[in-house]
């Protein structure tokens, strides 16, 4: 994808215009009529982690985006600040000679970080539409790749633009409507014949590759489904904990991450099951992923859950949680497992457990819960937000967490083309 192809124009309201417009004070707009900007000096900045601190403060601090033509960039949205492989910011929103677009940032200390970190042949890097780098090369006309611009943050008596206000009634509704789209998503696999304990599980799976290995787990759930586990129901729990811990390691081709006492095992048992290897290792994304949530911890999380209720409907037995505990009880099914947590347990019940429940048995039960759940912990998505927002929002509940989620996705928010 060439860098034109990834500019999408992007209407931006009135409150998001340059800080000299009216959303600026009377103070500060008088100073830059007079050319004060109040500048003490340039910003020394000596890592791209301090580069990157900066640039997430675009709004606030207002830097200079000029690219070696003498064309300006005006930063209406900074973008969200990537916690995973990829460019360093998602979603960003700039405006040159009138014309909004919007792409993904990289930023670099110097141009030639482009090519040098091999970002030329990385097709994760299509969608960049600026570079920016504090010195632009002195053959920049020879450079091939994305646009690419210097950033200068100098001190300024500038207010940050006004973004749209958000109350946390404004957020709670948009995380119900985030939650009936998911809730629709699992009924369509419903509606197309995948039986409801299976469902379930692939949404479990699912949510157990967080955000690195969502895609491998998901694929994991299909080519080592639900129905596998049978064999294992009239086994003794530990053994079938084992058991379905060794499908799942063998068919997601995990085994070169396990201890080889243990790997030998797994290789038997997952044979007398019928457990191949569907995956490649290569899969698995260890990028930035805590040992403690790496895929075969997860794997073994799983097992533990799938394990306490072989001889029973996956989705009966999470019915049935909920009707005697609501979504409380639902949180602490899934972090009695190892290698969980409470926070982790909230992240699954709210965006899978319940709008699953609701998918198969509708009932405003289910959403009143959802309202009343905590808010699980912060992520790069809500932390990134909060701190465009001038951490002005904090959700209150799991509704208000969804909700900053679909509001970063939302065409309503800047930097989501």
């Amino acid at each position: 994808m060439s860098s034109e192809s990834a500019r999408v124009c992007w209407p931006v309201p009135a409150s998001l215009s340059r800080p000299d417009g009216p959303s600026c004070s009377p103070l500060a707009r008088s100073k830059i009529r007079q050319g004060k900007s109040m500048a003490v000096s340039e910003t020394s900045i000596t890592s791209e982690k301090r580069f990157s601190d900066l640039w997430e403060r675009s709004l606030e601090l207002r830097p200079d985006v000029v690219d070696g033509d003498g064309n300006s960039y005006e930063v209406i949205f900074p973008g969200v600040r990537n916690q995973a492989a990829g460019p360093d910011f998602r979603g960003a929103v700039l405006r040159r000679d009138g014309r909004t677009f919007g792409g993904d940032v990289e930023l670099h200390l110097e141009q030639s970080g482009w090519r040098a970190h091999g970002h030329h042949a990385d097709p994760a890097y299509d969608g960049v539409v600026l570079q920016v780098v504090l010195r632009l090369a002195r053959n920049s006309d020879h450079f091939t790749g994305p646009p690419t611009a210097t950033a200068t943050f100098p001190e300024r008596l500038v207010e940050s633009p006004s973004l749209p206000e958000i109350s946390p009634s404004d957020l709670e509704a948009l995380g119900i409507q985030r939650f009936f789209a998911k809730s629709a998503g699992f009924r369509l696999e419903l509606d197309a014949g995948v039986s409801p304990d299976q469902v379930v599980y692939q949404g479990m799976m699912e949510a157990m590759g967080y955000a690195r290995n969502r895609k491998p787990f998901l694929a994991l759930s299909r080519s080592a489904p639900l129905l596998l586990f049978t064999q294992l129901r009239d086994e003794p729990r530990r053994t079938a904990e084992f058991g379905v811990f060794a499908a799942l390691a063998a068919a997601g081709n995990v085994l070169e991450r396990i201890t080889p006492p243990e790997r030998g095992q797994i290789r038997r048992v997952a044979s007398r099951l019928g457990a191949c290897s569907r995956l490649s290792g290569h899969d698995w994304s260890m990028f930035r992923v805590r040992p403690g949530a790496g895929p075969v911890n997860r794997m073994r999380a799983i097992a533990f859950i799938i394990a306490a209720g072989l001889g029973e409907s996956l989705s009966e037995r999470m019915q049935a949680v909920f009707e005697c505990g609501g979504a409380n009880g639902l949180v602490r099914v899934v972090a009695d497992a190892p290698h969980i947590g409470r926070g982790f347990a909230l992240v699954i019940a709210s965006n899978v457990l319940l709008p699953c429940l609701y998918a198969i048995h509708p009932s405003d039960g289910i959403i009143s819960e959802f309202r009343k759940m905590p808010s699980p912990p912060s992520d790069s998505v809500t932390r990134g937000i909060a701190k465009v927002l001038g951490e002005r929002i904090r959700p209150a509940n799991a509704a208000q967490h969804s909700g900053l989620h679909a509001l970063a996705k939302s065409r309503s928010w800047p930097g989501r083309n």
